[in-house]
């Protein structure tokens, strides 16, 4: 019988059997995949660093891109077909309210008065902003603007939701004049019956120159109230009250005919709020006769009828 021969297998030469990795393979196995699952997470983190980095950038270019595209709003306005044409009533009616509570800080044309109000024709801001914001922006006004204050509605509280979006109406009209229909001439507005009784009151009963009041009081409350508040009372940061007022006593008639004329600079040493006070209320058109209505007017804050004066 031959005999048979068994192979035993050295230590130092084992099977490897088959489906079963070495110890160093699956080591490299390990290693690789960790390799694998630390790279995607770096990635990861690197893209998500990367978009954010990006996101940031964009930000800031659109940023940057939308406040240059703000200051061309109003060329840009000019530049595109016209929108639709105004009505005239409303366009008449906006016209009024603009003159009766915005002229003294915009001009009577709209285009601004130095140290007072901005040009509104012309301006980015009203340009660029919907209906519906721009008066809101009028009713809630800008306490902290710079050289002085905007008030709430012009300092007008009586001026209603419906008066302001007329008002914008007309700063439409201004800055895009293709809109504007062919419009009646400005009619001066008469005092109420509110101001002309009290007017009345205040003249002691004379009539003439309860006529100078009413009409000097209506003239006040167009130019006068954006600074010096409903009534001269004044408004703080702004227009100095003119209520029992020193220094009105303190001149004649000629001397505050020729002071309201000239109005007074900021610069000026006896200027003390800062705030430019332009000649004639800034509306150049005003007449003698008109600064001489509102002066009757003033007299009459002053505390009796007898300083009230029949200056005219």
């Amino acid at each position: 019988m031959s005999a048979i021969k068994l192979h035993h297998h050295s230590a130092s030469n084992p099977v490897i059997r088959t489906g079963q990795a070495s110890p160093s393979v699956s080591r490299a196995r390990e290693f690789a995949a960790s390799f694998a699952v630390a790279g995607f997470i770096s990635l990861s983190l690197l893209g998500l660093g990367g978009w954010g980095i990006y996101s940031g950038w964009r930000g800031v270019v659109d940023q940057r891109r939308a406040a240059e595209e703000s200051t061309r709003a109003h060329e840009r306005l000019l530049a595109a077909p016209a929108g639709p044409m105004l009505t005239v009533d409303e366009a008449v009616r906006g016209r009024e309210v603009f003159s009766g509570a915005c002229v003294a800080c915009h001009g009577p044309d709209g285009k601004g008065i130095a140290g007072l109000g901005m040009n509104l024709v012309e301006s980015d801001f009203v340009a660029g902003q919907s209906d519906g914001a721009l008066a809101q922006f009028v009713s809630i006004g800008r306490p902290t603007a710079q050289p002085m204050p905007m008030p709430p509605r012009a300092g007008r509280d009586d001026l209603t939701d419906d008066d302001l979006r007329h008002v914008v109406v007309w700063l439409r009209g201004l800055q895009d004049p293709r809109r504007l229909p062919e419009l009646p001439a400005v009619v001066a507005a008469a005092p109420t019956e509110a101001q002309k009784a009290a007017a009345l009151a205040a003249a002691g009963g004379d009539a003439e120159l309860a006529g100078w009041i009413a009409s000097g009081d209506k003239i006040f409350h167009t130019l006068c109230v954006a600074c010096h508040g409903k009534g001269g009372v004044g408004m703080q940061g702004n227009g100095k009250a003119l209520v029992r007022n020193e220094f009105i006593r303190s001149l004649d008639d000629d001397a505050l005919l020729a002071f309201i004329k000239q109005g007074r600079a900021p610069s000026d040493p006896k200027n003390t709020t800062g705030i430019q006070m332009p000649p004639k209320g800034g509306n150049p058109a005003m007449s003698d006769d008109d600064i001489l209505d509102v002066i009757s007017y003033l007299r009459s804050l002053q505390g009796n009828a007898s300083t009230a004066t029949k200056s005219q």
